[in-house]
């Protein structure tokens, strides 16, 4: 596993809404991770983006 750094654009613009650290298999189970999360706390976002670090 891998840690990522996940971030959630807003729906409308260039402002983080989200940022996370995840542990992760690869990048699509980070930005699954992160999709869940957001789910969970009703967070509304647009592009989300991970990052290997």
């Amino acid at each position: 596993m891998q840690m990522y750094e996940v971030t959630a654009l807003a729906p409308e613009g260039p402002e983080e809404v989200y940022q996370a650290m995840v542990f992760a298999e690869d990048e699509d189970d980070a930005l699954n991770q992160l999709e869940e999360q957001l789910k969970e706390q009703g967070i509304a976002h647009g592009m989300c983006m991970a990052e290997e670090v």
